[in-house]
């Protein structure tokens, strides 16, 4: 049995000195599912040993984001990346945590391009609206969202086809682009509806093909184009602090208008037709310095989704 460092004896006066010395060794007594983990510090280590110790059973820790200090995301089990260092890291050495809490850090420049962690073919498991609302219906000049494995971080490496038509864009999810392609529909795809009230294309092939040359298909269902979709054209500024405001621009925006930033939502300051003013939310997970890349989805109920399709980012305080 484990025991404490530090000795009372009868009569001591305990001190808030003293009382907060006995905390302190009582928390690093403390192992046991329940109790406070100490994280440990990772500062200069390769990716693949910072990896292995968060990951050591005991510690009762969780490895979570992982960004190069451009703001890329990096896959921690790919070996390309298995030799970067670690810059910082959230929580802080020797902060204790609740069992479970993930460690997210921040890691140098990778030299090798790695877009396609392992080469391996694309698979998709499901679509979503750019708000996050899974679906197999979508509208012409609509955004959806392509959740999956083993896209390309690279847009013009990922040829997305409606029926053999090409997608009218196609955009890595700047928080999970290997994951997540953002895609705008078509217009033209043979016997889809053209103007509101035509009926919808049903079973219409999905394919999305990376360079390794085999294809992924899904299908999915056409609707008629809204009248009045939100469009987002800029942002500015496209890197801001946490707290701190930008200013969406585009088409169709209305009152009703919602903005996601990194799939949260951010307060809203003002509203026109082709503005929105919004507040960019706190992040736990983001921590000063090195920005970090962040999708911007303004939804709006009735109308459809609008992913911006540059690259926002978004600075800890």
């Amino acid at each position: 049995m484990a025991t404490l460092p530090i000795q009372v004896q009868p009569g001591d006066v305990i001190s808030s000195e003293l009382m907060n010395a006995i905390l302190d060794a009582l928390a690093q007594l403390q192992g046991t599912p329940g109790g406070t983990q100490t994280v440990p510090n990772l500062f200069g280590a390769f990716l693949s040993e910072a990896r292995a110790i968060i990951q050591q059973p005991s510690r009762q820790l969780a490895l979570g984001f992982t960004y190069d200090v451009g703001g890329a995301a990096i896959d921690p089990l790919a070996q390309a990346n298995a030799n970067l260092i670690v810059l910082n890291q959230n929580p802080p050495a020797d902060a204790r945590v609740a069992p479970g809490t993930p460690v997210n850090l921040v890691v140098s420049l990778s030299s090798v391009v790695n877009p396609n962690p392992g080469g391996d073919p694309p698979t998709i498991s499901r679509t979503e609206t750019a708000g996050g609302t899974i679906t197999t219906s979508f509208a012409v000049g609509g955004t959806l969202v392509l959740v999956g494995t083993n896209f390309n971080a690279t847009a013009s490496q990922n040829t997305v086809t409606f029926n053999n038509v090409p997608a009218a864009s196609v955009t890595p999810d700047p928080a999970d682009p290997t994951r997540r392609l953002q895609i705008v529909v078509p217009a033209g795809i043979p016997g889809a509806p053209v103007n509101g009230g035509d009926p919808p294309l049903s079973n219409v092939s999905l394919r999305v093909l990376t360079p390794n040359g085999t294809p992924a298909v899904t299908t999915v269902t056409v609707t008629a184009p809204m009248a009045a979709q939100p469009t987002i054209s800029s942002i500015a500024p496209l890197t801001q602090f946490e707290g701190s405001n930008i200013t969406i621009t585009g088409t169709n925006f209305t009152a009703a208008a919602q903005v996601r930033i990194r799939n949260v939502v951010a307060a809203i300051v003002s509203t026109t037709p082709t503005t929105i003013v919004a507040t960019v939310p706190d992040f736990p997970d983001i921590i000063a310095g090195p920005p970090v890349a962040a999708s911007v989805v303004v939804s709006i109920t009735g109308f459809g989704d609008a992913a911006f399709a540059g690259t926002f980012r978004v600075r800890g305080n």
